[in-house]
């Protein structure tokens, strides 16, 4: 009850094809000691029109929480990518690089479906950041605002998904190479 689907942006009825439920001791794999933090202080969640105004502000740092090879193929204009194949590799790389801006800056991360989010923000809340907001619901959600406001969209690429489909197209942007011949791809 009030749990928020994120529904596929390009839903063809092959993603996912079985549901599985999994118990998991963490649902994100960080790495960390959960006692060390209070999960439930995280950043302010905002919409995609909030989210687009605060990109644009030049007192933000706007952060992809996802790794390499997802941002590789898409990602928000003048997010920091982190170069990382783990979400538990990102924070730390994340908290030392923006440590100057703890107090002066807007910390705005997103990653596919917001569940990232919701622990970085947190923790990065208690290591002292003052201004954290996450997008809510991630791309996904994202862009079902954007069609459904008709907002500016300001995501170029596709975002990478974890099932057969292995992309869903948020803009007509190709940004990547093939790592073999460079063409795009």
């Amino acid at each position: 009850k009030g749990i928020r689907l994120n529904i596929a942006v390009e839903q063809d009825n092959m993603s996912f094809l079985k549901l599985k439920v999994k118990v998991r001791h963490k649902i994100v794999a960080d790495g960390l000691n959960d006692d060390t933090f209070d999960v439930t202080n995280k950043g302010v969640h905002v919409g995609a029109d909030e989210f687009n105004a605060l990109i644009e502000d030049e007192n933000t740092v706007l952060v992809d929480m996802r790794n390499h090879y997802e941002s590789e193929i898409g990602h928000f204009k003048n997010a920091v990518t982190p170069d990382v194949d783990t979400f538990r590799e990102s924070l730390d790389i994340i908290e030392d690089d923006l440590k100057a801006h703890k107090e002066d800056k807007n910390l705005v991360m997103y990653c596919t479906g917001g569940i990232r989010c919701e622990k970085a923000s947190a923790y990065f809340k208690h290591k002292g950041f003052k201004n954290v907001y996450q997008l809510e619901g991630g791309i996904i959600e994202y862009t079902r605002q954007v069609n459904e406001k008709n907002l500016e969209n300001k995501f170029i690429g596709k975002n990478f998904v974890f099932d057969e489909r292995r992309a869903e197209k948020i803009s007509e942007d190709v940004i990547a190479q093939c790592h073999q011949c460079g063409e795009p791809f």
